[in-house]
């Protein structure tokens, strides 16, 4: 309760009474530099007429992104941090039937918006916390990993001599020097602190200097790595004649020293059930932080990886004879980690498909000059005009669902884990056994609500979201006037011309009653969205 409080919000304005007021005692841009110096060297070696052997390297040297002036940005560096710097919480205290905010070291009671604040005048509000340019801090806050290696190699191998047959390949490992950090050291302590003042007014607040709290903070892994790719490709492609064309390949991609957030000061699981938790109103998880003096730390680890392999087949054929055509096939898998686990097992909780893999891809494209009817009519000038020349193309797309995770609610709004990484489905059956429908799309009865202190056994993703299978036409035709320097184009197109429907999302989460266990959203597994219908358009255009 605020002691100035007049109990009038107009007469509270007029005498600038406020419950709380909070400003930073500084602000800064996010006003960032970076140096980056490439250079590289290649060459081309035809070894016989056959046989051409490509190689090349290319160097990097990057600086880390870091501020402009030495004390203008600040993060939280894990190696520098000692437990037992920060300042003791106000811890909560209720006296007859009262709430206060209790100072552990002299037993003052102060009103409960204290509560979880830190005591002043003790401690280190910011430990482990340090400034761009502190002496033995590196730039960026990251060591320099130095001057980057990028070899490239390639090859192409004409198999018979004819040129008919062709073997080729290449690997390469390329570099991305160039991250962003823009967000990642801004409104961090030290550098920049935020007070907050209760129950004052305006004579008292620019001589109160309030009292600070744990707050967000963000920090890097000293030794982080350059994130690089090690791309490999390895084909085959045969002219089959009839100006056809036949490409078959594969195709890897596999990322290493990715960056990936860490949730760092997330609360064990089972946190919230301890006796002095729940036996202490107003209790919150900063009295029970990993590290102690922080809400929230978002730690970047350059130290994951993913892996992208496939098997690409495409068949093209030249326009000729009023004929061209394509088609294309991936076979592919897209492996990563994302949502990295504190306390579970990394690999079972946080490595599955990446959101855009998609198995199957298959792609078909057409050109077809339509036969000319003026054939059968004896070159009729009308006939002719009105019915040759006439073009059809279109595109079909034949694409296999994204994955998609299933999640879950409970009626009670329960909290089942009592902090860690979260809590996950339980999967008891064979998500796929009843096929994919409008009405269940996937299996709802192969899922089950876990049970308190249990995490779920779900992988990162559980089943997948509808494709796509859709085909495009366009139908057009040239009127010449007078020559054919000026003439009339019809054009006339259809976007998902055969009206299939087209599903796209979802409802993948279901809502449980824990005193029944059972699933009660009646939608759970439905199909909940659809792309467009069929769409025509024409048009006509004049060119003179």
């Amino acid at each position: 309760m605020n002691p100035l409080d007049s109990n009038y919000a107009f007469a509270n304005a007029a005498l600038g009474v406020f419950n709380s007021y909070t400003e930073s005692n500084i602000r800064y841009g996010a006003n960032m530099r970076q140096s980056l110096v490439e250079w590289f060297a290649q060459d081309s070696w035809k070894i016989s007429r056959r046989l051409t052997l490509d190689y090349g390297i290319r160097w990097t040297w990057a600086g880390e992104m870091h501020p402009h002036k030495p004390g203008e940005q600040g993060v939280f560096m894990r190696s520098l941090y000692t437990a037992g710097q920060a300042p003791p919480l106000f811890a909560p205290l209720t006296q007859g039937g009262v709430r206060y905010a209790q100072n552990p070291l002299t037993g003052a009671l102060l009103p409960s918006a204290y509560i979880g604040l830190f005591v002043p005048g003790v401690g280190n509000p910011a430990p482990g916390g340090v400034a761009y340019g502190t002496t033995g801090v590196p730039d960026g806050f990251v060591n320099n990993p130095g001057v980057l290696w990028g070899p490239r190699l390639g090859f192409a191998f004409d198999v018979f001599g004819n040129g008919k047959t062709a073997i080729r390949g290449g690997a390469a490992i390329l570099y991305n020097p160039r991250l962003s950090k823009w967000s990642n050291m801004v409104n961090n302590p030290p550098v920049i602190l935020t007070p907050i003042t209760y129950f004052g007014d305006m004579r008292t607040f620019l001589q109160t200097a309030g009292v600070l709290s744990p707050s967000n903070t963000q920090g890097f892994n000293i030794n982080n790595k350059t994130p690089d790719n090690y791309n490999i490709t390895f084909g085959v492609q045969q002219d089959l004649g009839l100006s056809i064309l036949v490409d078959a390949s594969y195709a890897g991609v596999l990322g290493q020293h990715i960056p990936q957030t860490l949730a760092l000061n997330t609360v064990p699981y089972g946190t919230h059930f301890l006796p002095q938790y729940t036996g202490t109103p107003g209790i919150t998880d900063n009295f029970f932080r990993p590290f102690a003096g922080y809400n929230n730390v978002s730690w970047i680890d350059n130290a994951y990886n993913s892996n992208y392999h496939a098997l690409l087949l495409s068949i093209n054929r030249r326009f000729s004879h009023g004929l061209q055509f394509g088609f294309s096939y991936t076979f592919s898998k897209f492996m990563d980690y994302t949502g990295i686990a504190i306390y579970r097992p990394l690999r079972t909780w946080s490595y599955g498909f990446d959101g855009s893999d998609q198995t199957h891809n298959a792609v078909l494209n057409l050109t077809y000059n339509l036969p000319k009817a003026s054939h059968l009519a004896h070159d009729n000038k009308v006939v002719k005009w009105v019915f040759d020349d006439w073009n059809l193309s279109g595109i079909a797309q034949w694409v296999s669902g994204t994955p998609a995770s299933v999640g879950f609610s409970t009626v009670q709004g329960t909290d089942l884990t009592g902090g860690g990484d979260g809590q996950r489905i339980n999967i008891v059956g064979d998500p796929n056994a009843t096929g994919s429908t409008f009405f269940s799309w996937f299996n709802p009865a192969a899922f089950a609500v876990p049970g308190k202190n249990d995490p779920g056994n779900a992988a990162k993703n559980s089943v997948r979201n509808p494709g796509v299978n859709n085909t495009d036409l366009a139908l057009s035709k040239r009127f010449p006037v007078k020559g054919e320097g000026r003439f009339f184009t019809l054009r006339w197109e259809a976007y998902n011309a055969f009206n299939h429907t087209q599903y796209s999302g979802l409802n993948a989460t279901a809502r449980f009653d824990l005193t029944t266990g059972q699933q009660v959203n009646a939608l759970f597994g439905q199909v909940s969205s659809t792309r467009a219908p069929r769409i025509m358009q024409g048009s006509v255009r004049f060119t003179f």
